[in-house]
């Protein structure tokens, strides 16, 4: 979240599963736990990210052929921007 405040950054790769903040649990009668968080996470501009998670700006996702491959796509896509700017 910090880098998408930089002037002229980008986040590349893939969208986080929004899940943040820490973990707390409650026993309750009968055997039962419930677990919860107690912290909000927010970008910057007080956008929640809980069940949101960090939205990159250039979406890439890796493929099993680049996996079969040993390619890492999105560092690639990262160097293309680099050297681009696109």
């Amino acid at each position: 979240m910090i880098l998408q405040t930089v002037r002229d950054s980008k986040v590349i790769g893939s969208q986080t599963a929004g899940a943040d903040g820490n973990i707390a649990f409650v026993n309750l009668p009968g055997r039962v736990r419930v677990y919860f968080t107690g912290v909000g996470i927010y970008y910057p501009d007080g956008r929640e990210t809980q069940r949101v998670g960090i939205v990159p700006q250039i979406v890439v996702r890796p493929t099993l052929s680049g996996v079969r491959s040993g390619r890492d796509e999105v560092l690639e896509r990262g160097v293309l921007y680099i050297e681009t700017g696109r």
